[in-house]
């Protein structure tokens, strides 16, 4: 789903972006950042090589692309100009839910219900994609001129309803490559998301005490804000069982927003990545 947003800037980055090309962002700070485009990725990074110090990958939901994003993070980038931004986009193929419809989609959605919730075919492809995203990072290998090598305790792994699904399954049950310890992020953020596969939802070590914000409108009609206090108590009593910190998992909910994000939501989002991932 395309995040309907409460602002406007003088430009939209999503318009402006060329194949290959780069382009100069709207920026509040005086470090700009400068967008590029790989395929369907989309990539504002510092200008500043030497100051890139975090990162942070962001997935869209059901039916968008990164495009949809790309405005609602120029804005988060204009605070940050520390941070690299990736915003990729979702493979192409049908959704049973959407009477087979082929859109960009992490997985295959078969219905709403917590049952349909379990199957996800797709997940584990996607799982494997946003993992070459961190493992790129955290190797200096992302290209262009800001390969800064990036620590996973640096980067933050983010994501709107289907997105946010796939970003906290992934950052918290998978391990870093070629290692037994879990990725152990600076966090992670989840915009109108939920927990999928929650019955084998299992939280890998090192991963137990990864700050989780999840933020949720009070009157969305497509995700209902009660999987906030479910994806929250089923990661809790994981994390609790392991010895981790009972007060890393942070719900917010916001009245009378339905399947959305508003300037209140992302002004939240920005407070929890500037904590979680401050300048150094």
């Amino acid at each position: 789903m395309r995040p309907s947003l409460f602002f406007t800037t003088s430009l939209s980055l999503s318009t402006r972006l060329r194949n290959g090309a780069r382009v100069r962002a709207v920026s509040l700070s005086r470090q700009a950042h400068t967008a590029t485009r790989q395929g369907g990725t989309i990539i504002i990074a510092p200008d500043d090589a030497e100051r890139h110090s975090a990162s942070l990958v962001l997935c869209h939901g059901l039916g968008d692309t990164a495009d949809g994003w790309a405005e609602p993070v120029q804005y988060l980038a204009s605070q940050m100009p520390h941070v690299k931004f990736i915003l990729p986009t979702a493979p192409t193929q049908p959704v049973t839910l959407n009477a087979g419809m082929a859109m960009p989609s992490w997985y295959d959605i078969i219905g709403l219900d917590s049952r349909s919730n379990e199957v996800c075919n797709g997940l584990d492809e996607s799982i494997d994609t946003i993992l070459g995203l961190l493992e790129d990072e955290v190797g200096g290998d992302a290209g262009g001129d800001t390969c800064q090598p990036i620590d996973y305790s640096r980067i933050v792994l983010a994501g709107f309803s289907q997105g946010g699904a796939l970003a906290l399954y992934s950052g918290m049950t998978q391990l870093r490559k070629q290692s037994q310890t879990g990725l152990g992020l600076a966090g992670i953020v989840l915009m109108s998301g939920y927990l999928p596969r929650a019955s084998e939802f299992k939280v890998a070590k090192g991963s137990e005490n990864t700050p989780i914000l999840h933020c949720h409108g009070e009157e969305d009609p497509m995700v209902l804000v009660e999987a906030t206090e479910l994806s929250k108590a089923r990661v809790s009593s994981l994390v609790e069982e392991m010895g981790g910190k009972s007060d890393t998992y942070d719900v917010k909910t916001y009245s009378p927003l339905q399947h959305s994000v508003s300037m209140e939501e992302l002004n939240d989002v920005s407070a929890f990545l500037k904590r979680a991932i401050p300048p150094l």
